[in-house]
Protein backbone atom coordinates (compact mmCIF):
# COMPACT_ATOMS: atom_id res chain seq x y z
CA UNK A 1 0.00 0.00 0.00
CA UNK A 2 3.25 2.73 1.04
CA UNK A 3 4.54 1.78 -2.29
CA UNK A 4 1.14 2.38 -4.55
CA UNK A 5 0.59 5.83 -2.53
CA UNK A 6 4.49 6.81 -3.40
CA UNK A 7 3.43 5.90 -7.17
CA UNK A 8 0.32 7.93 -7.04
CA UNK A 9 2.18 10.87 -5.41
CA UNK A 10 5.07 10.66 -7.58
CA UNK A 11 3.44 10.65 -10.75
CA UNK A 12 0.76 13.88 -9.47
CA UNK A 13 4.61 15.29 -8.35
CA UNK A 14 5.29 14.63 -12.09
CA UNK A 15 2.63 16.24 -13.87
CA UNK A 16 2.26 19.16 -11.99
CA UNK A 17 6.26 19.57 -12.90
CA UNK A 18 5.81 19.17 -16.30
CA UNK A 19 2.91 21.56 -16.10
CA UNK A 20 4.66 23.81 -14.27
CA UNK A 21 8.09 23.60 -16.54
CA UNK A 22 5.46 23.82 -19.68
CA UNK A 23 4.10 27.15 -18.55
CA UNK A 24 7.26 28.69 -17.31
CA UNK A 25 8.68 28.14 -21.02
CA UNK A 26 5.50 28.96 -22.68
CA UNK A 27 5.64 32.26 -20.68
CA UNK A 28 9.22 32.76 -21.67
CA UNK A 29 8.66 32.47 -25.51
CA UNK A 30 6.05 34.84 -25.21
CA UNK A 31 7.88 37.52 -23.56
CA UNK A 32 10.56 36.72 -25.48
CA UNK A 33 9.29 37.02 -28.87
CA UNK A 34 7.55 40.09 -28.02
CA UNK A 35 10.48 42.05 -26.98
CA UNK A 36 11.68 40.51 -30.48
CA UNK A 37 8.78 41.83 -32.54
CA UNK A 38 8.66 44.89 -31.09
CA UNK A 39 12.61 45.35 -31.65
CA UNK A 40 12.53 44.20 -34.89
CA UNK A 41 9.20 46.15 -36.01
CA UNK A 42 10.81 49.84 -34.50
CA UNK A 43 14.38 48.98 -36.54
CA UNK A 44 12.29 48.07 -39.78
CA UNK A 45 10.16 51.37 -39.16
CA UNK A 46 13.43 53.79 -38.93
CA UNK A 47 14.55 52.47 -42.03
CA UNK A 48 10.96 52.87 -43.77
CA UNK A 49 10.71 56.15 -42.42
CA UNK A 50 13.61 57.97 -44.30
CA UNK A 51 12.76 56.47 -47.54
CA UNK A 52 12.39 58.06 -51.07
CA UNK A 53 8.41 57.74 -51.15
CA UNK A 54 8.31 56.72 -55.13
CA UNK A 55 11.18 53.91 -54.58
CA UNK A 56 9.54 51.03 -52.53
CA UNK A 57 8.66 47.97 -54.60
CA UNK A 58 7.75 44.31 -54.10
CA UNK A 59 10.21 42.00 -56.00
CA UNK A 60 9.53 38.54 -57.59
CA UNK A 61 12.62 36.40 -57.50
CA UNK A 62 10.83 33.59 -59.08
CA UNK A 63 10.29 35.42 -62.23
CA UNK A 64 12.29 39.18 -61.75
CA UNK A 65 9.15 40.70 -61.89
CA UNK A 66 8.59 43.72 -59.84
CA UNK A 67 5.86 46.67 -59.07
CA UNK A 68 5.34 49.99 -57.45
CA UNK A 69 4.20 49.66 -53.91
CA UNK A 70 1.35 51.50 -55.04
CA UNK A 71 0.25 49.22 -57.62
CA UNK A 72 0.50 46.23 -55.90
CA UNK A 73 -1.68 43.58 -57.52
CA UNK A 74 -0.62 39.82 -56.52
CA UNK A 75 2.06 38.63 -53.79
CA UNK A 76 5.91 39.41 -53.64
CA UNK A 77 8.16 38.29 -51.40
CA UNK A 78 10.98 40.82 -51.62
CA UNK A 79 10.18 44.45 -50.27
CA UNK A 80 13.00 46.86 -51.63
CA UNK A 81 13.39 50.26 -51.48
CA UNK A 82 16.07 53.25 -51.79
CA UNK A 83 16.93 55.53 -48.69
CA UNK A 84 17.94 58.76 -48.08
CA UNK A 85 21.70 60.01 -46.56
CA UNK A 86 19.68 61.24 -43.64
CA UNK A 87 22.44 61.36 -41.67
CA UNK A 88 24.25 63.93 -43.48
CA UNK A 89 20.98 66.05 -43.18
CA UNK A 90 20.36 65.45 -39.59
CA UNK A 91 24.58 66.68 -39.26
CA UNK A 92 23.10 69.77 -41.30
CA UNK A 93 25.56 69.00 -44.34
CA UNK A 94 23.19 70.04 -47.05
CA UNK A 95 19.24 71.28 -46.99
CA UNK A 96 17.38 69.61 -49.49
CA UNK A 97 16.07 72.36 -51.19
CA UNK A 98 17.27 74.16 -54.40
CA UNK A 99 17.30 77.92 -54.72
CA UNK A 100 15.76 78.72 -58.64
CA UNK A 101 17.72 81.76 -59.32
CA UNK A 102 20.93 80.50 -58.53
CA UNK A 103 20.94 77.21 -60.23
CA UNK A 104 21.74 77.03 -63.84
CA UNK A 105 19.84 73.99 -65.59
CA UNK A 106 21.56 74.46 -69.00
CA UNK A 107 25.48 73.60 -66.77
CA UNK A 108 23.77 70.86 -65.04
CA UNK A 109 23.89 73.08 -61.81
CA UNK A 110 21.57 73.15 -58.64
CA UNK A 111 22.32 75.33 -56.12
CA UNK A 112 21.25 74.66 -52.68
CA UNK A 113 21.61 76.90 -49.54
CA UNK A 114 23.63 75.39 -46.42
CA UNK A 115 25.06 73.01 -48.00
CA UNK A 116 28.77 71.72 -48.04
CA UNK A 117 28.34 68.92 -50.85
CA UNK A 118 31.78 68.20 -51.09
CA UNK A 119 31.52 66.75 -47.24
CA UNK A 120 28.82 64.40 -48.14
CA UNK A 121 29.81 60.41 -49.43
CA UNK A 122 26.29 60.63 -51.24
CA UNK A 123 26.80 60.06 -55.17
CA UNK A 124 23.58 60.23 -56.53
CA UNK A 125 20.59 62.82 -56.32
CA UNK A 126 16.57 62.85 -56.84
CA UNK A 127 14.17 65.57 -56.81
CA UNK A 128 11.36 65.10 -54.50
CA UNK A 129 8.91 65.84 -57.21
CA UNK A 130 5.45 67.71 -56.42
CA UNK A 131 4.37 68.72 -52.49
CA UNK A 132 6.73 65.60 -51.82
CA UNK A 133 3.98 63.00 -51.97
CA UNK A 134 6.02 60.37 -53.44
CA UNK A 135 4.39 60.28 -56.93
CA UNK A 136 6.62 59.65 -60.01
CA UNK A 137 6.27 62.46 -62.16
CA UNK A 138 6.08 62.53 -65.63
CA UNK A 139 8.10 59.14 -66.54
CA UNK A 140 7.60 55.10 -66.44
CA UNK A 141 7.81 54.11 -63.36
CA UNK A 142 10.28 50.62 -64.32
CA UNK A 143 12.08 53.15 -65.96
CA UNK A 144 12.78 55.97 -62.70
CA UNK A 145 15.53 54.01 -60.46
CA UNK A 146 16.82 51.64 -62.39
CA UNK A 147 15.19 48.77 -60.78
CA UNK A 148 16.67 45.77 -61.83
CA UNK A 149 18.48 46.87 -65.70
CA UNK A 150 15.72 48.99 -66.27
CA UNK A 151 16.20 53.03 -66.36
CA UNK A 152 16.90 55.39 -63.52
CA UNK A 153 15.42 58.88 -65.36
CA UNK A 154 14.67 60.34 -62.27
CA UNK A 155 18.29 59.43 -60.11
CA UNK A 156 21.43 61.82 -61.00
CA UNK A 157 24.73 61.29 -60.51
CA UNK A 158 27.09 63.90 -58.79
CA UNK A 159 29.89 65.25 -60.18
CA UNK A 160 32.62 65.07 -58.61
CA UNK A 161 34.14 68.82 -58.90
CA UNK A 162 30.87 69.52 -56.88
CA UNK A 163 31.50 71.70 -54.01
CA UNK A 164 29.80 74.02 -51.58
CA UNK A 165 26.46 74.63 -52.27
CA UNK A 166 26.79 74.00 -56.03
CA UNK A 167 25.96 70.27 -56.27
CA UNK A 168 26.77 69.61 -60.27
CA UNK A 169 25.01 66.65 -61.83
CA UNK A 170 26.92 64.26 -64.65
CA UNK A 171 23.33 65.06 -67.08
CA UNK A 172 21.00 67.67 -67.52
CA UNK A 173 17.93 66.70 -65.20
CA UNK A 174 14.45 67.23 -67.29
CA UNK A 175 13.02 69.19 -64.56
CA UNK A 176 14.15 70.91 -61.33
CA UNK A 177 12.16 70.88 -58.48
CA UNK A 178 12.37 72.86 -54.93
CA UNK A 179 13.12 69.80 -53.05
CA UNK A 180 15.89 66.71 -52.99
CA UNK A 181 16.75 63.73 -51.59
CA UNK A 182 20.78 62.63 -51.81
CA UNK A 183 20.63 58.57 -51.64
CA UNK A 184 22.55 56.92 -49.71
CA UNK A 185 21.52 53.07 -50.41
CA UNK A 186 18.77 50.86 -51.22
CA UNK A 187 17.51 48.27 -48.77
CA UNK A 188 15.46 44.88 -49.34
CA UNK A 189 13.79 42.46 -46.68
CA UNK A 190 13.06 38.67 -47.52
CA UNK A 191 12.43 35.56 -45.58
CA UNK A 192 15.59 33.20 -47.06
CA UNK A 193 12.76 30.78 -47.77
CA UNK A 194 11.84 33.57 -50.75
CA UNK A 195 15.17 33.74 -52.27
CA UNK A 196 18.42 32.04 -53.99
CA UNK A 197 20.56 30.16 -51.57
CA UNK A 198 23.10 32.25 -53.95
CA UNK A 199 22.55 35.27 -52.50
CA UNK A 200 24.12 34.16 -49.54
CA UNK A 201 27.25 32.42 -51.22
CA UNK A 202 29.66 35.39 -50.08
CA UNK A 203 28.60 35.84 -46.28
CA UNK A 204 29.17 33.91 -43.66
CA UNK A 205 25.02 33.44 -42.45
CA UNK A 206 23.89 30.04 -41.93
CA UNK A 207 19.77 30.24 -42.63
CA UNK A 208 16.95 28.06 -42.41
CA UNK A 209 13.33 28.73 -43.58
CA UNK A 210 12.35 31.34 -41.48
CA UNK A 211 15.29 33.64 -41.49
CA UNK A 212 14.09 37.03 -42.16
CA UNK A 213 17.17 38.61 -43.89
CA UNK A 214 18.02 42.39 -44.30
CA UNK A 215 20.11 43.51 -47.58
CA UNK A 216 21.94 46.83 -47.93
CA UNK A 217 24.72 49.09 -49.58
CA UNK A 218 23.31 48.37 -52.93
CA UNK A 219 22.78 50.61 -55.77
CA UNK A 220 20.31 49.71 -58.43
CA UNK A 221 20.85 53.14 -60.84
CA UNK A 222 23.98 51.37 -61.08
CA UNK A 223 22.47 48.26 -62.10
CA UNK A 224 23.08 46.36 -58.17
CA UNK A 225 20.93 44.02 -57.19
CA UNK A 226 20.36 42.96 -53.06
CA UNK A 227 21.47 39.46 -54.20
CA UNK A 228 24.14 40.19 -56.51
CA UNK A 229 25.86 42.88 -54.82
CA UNK A 230 24.27 43.70 -51.55
CA UNK A 231 25.88 43.33 -48.06
CA UNK A 232 23.56 41.06 -45.55
CA UNK A 233 22.61 40.75 -42.36
CA UNK A 234 19.66 38.65 -40.06
CA UNK A 235 17.19 40.47 -38.44
CA UNK A 236 15.20 36.90 -36.85
CA UNK A 237 15.86 33.80 -37.42
CA UNK A 238 12.38 32.80 -36.14
CA UNK A 239 10.54 34.65 -38.65
CA UNK A 240 6.92 32.80 -39.57
CA UNK A 241 5.89 35.38 -41.63
CA UNK A 242 6.57 39.68 -43.37
CA UNK A 243 4.15 41.34 -45.24
CA UNK A 244 4.08 44.74 -45.96
CA UNK A 245 0.84 46.83 -47.85
CA UNK A 246 0.04 50.13 -49.14
CA UNK A 247 -2.89 51.37 -46.75
CA UNK A 248 -4.90 54.74 -46.65
CA UNK A 249 -1.68 56.70 -48.15
CA UNK A 250 0.73 54.79 -45.58
CA UNK A 251 2.99 51.66 -45.62
CA UNK A 252 1.17 48.77 -43.27
CA UNK A 253 3.46 45.41 -42.42
CA UNK A 254 2.82 42.86 -40.08
CA UNK A 255 5.84 40.84 -39.03
CA UNK A 256 5.23 37.44 -37.57
CA UNK A 257 7.34 35.45 -35.19
CA UNK A 258 7.07 31.94 -33.88
CA UNK A 259 9.48 29.48 -31.68
CA UNK A 260 7.98 25.85 -31.13
CA UNK A 261 8.85 24.75 -27.10
CA UNK A 262 8.40 20.68 -26.08
CA UNK A 263 5.02 19.58 -24.19
CA UNK A 264 4.61 16.38 -22.90
CA UNK A 265 6.46 15.28 -26.11
CA UNK A 266 5.15 17.22 -28.67
CA UNK A 267 5.76 20.93 -29.94
CA UNK A 268 3.82 23.50 -29.21
CA UNK A 269 4.24 26.89 -31.41
CA UNK A 270 4.12 29.89 -29.79
CA UNK A 271 3.33 33.13 -32.15
CA UNK A 272 3.51 36.85 -31.67
CA UNK A 273 2.76 39.36 -34.26
CA UNK A 274 3.19 43.05 -34.31
CA UNK A 275 1.31 45.30 -37.01
CA UNK A 276 3.14 48.88 -37.79
CA UNK A 277 2.29 51.83 -40.01
CA UNK A 278 4.97 53.77 -41.45
CA UNK A 279 4.24 57.50 -42.69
Amino acid sequence: MTIVIMGILSGGTYISLSHLYTKSAKSKAISELSFDTTLISNQISALLYHRVPATVIGFKPSDGSFESIYNLGKEYEVVEWIGTDFESYRAKKYSSFIDFVKSDKDANMTYSPDTQIQDINSTALMFSGAYDEGIVYGVDFNDSFGWYGNGRNLIYDINETSTGSEIILTSKPSIIYEKYYLLKSAYAITKYEDINATCLVDSNIIATDKTLLFFYDYYPWRGETFCQDGRVTVLSNEAKGFEIDFVNGNLQFNLTLEREIRKRGKNLNIQISKQKVVF
